[in-house]
């Protein structure tokens, strides 16, 4: 039997511990003497059979404001969990120099990435420049 208890409508849910709990207290102290006796004698099952009722019988009269949790966004992740992603972005972008590349033709390829690299920076530092005036 897979019985879910979020599937069981929410009056239910909420009532369920007292409908269950009572009476499985009432039959274990007509079943056991000890357990008349803590039950009954210390007053441990009105403290139990109250604290029970409690919430369902608040519920009744005050529902909760909290509702459902489905539209709930995903938990986001931490910065430094964050930075791994992008690293393993940035190294997963990066391609090595293929075998059959001479020196040379290294080289020039070098230099325009190091030319871009290099505008970049400009572009950069020219926008700081601008917002530090």
């Amino acid at each position: 039997m897979n019985l879910n208890f979020k599937d069981l409508p929410k009056k239910l849910r909420v009532w369920a511990p007292p409908l269950i709990g009572i009476p499985a207290m009432l039959l274990l102290g007509s079943w056991f003497e000890v357990a008349r006796y803590f039950l009954f004698a210390h007053h441990l099952f009105w403290i139990v059979g109250i604290m029970l009722l409690i919430n369902p019988v608040a519920e009744s009269f005050w529902p909760s404001s909290r509702g459902e949790k489905r539209g709930r966004p995903p938990p986001q992740p931490s910065a430094s969990a964050r930075r791994r992603a992008e690293t393993r972005k940035r190294l997963a972008k990066w391609k090595p120099a293929p075998l059959s590349e001479t020196s040379a033709e290294r080289l020039a390829r070098l230099q325009e990435e190091k030319v871009a690299v290099d505008q970049k920076i400009e572009k950069l530092t020219g926008k700081e420049k601008e917002h530090v005036k």
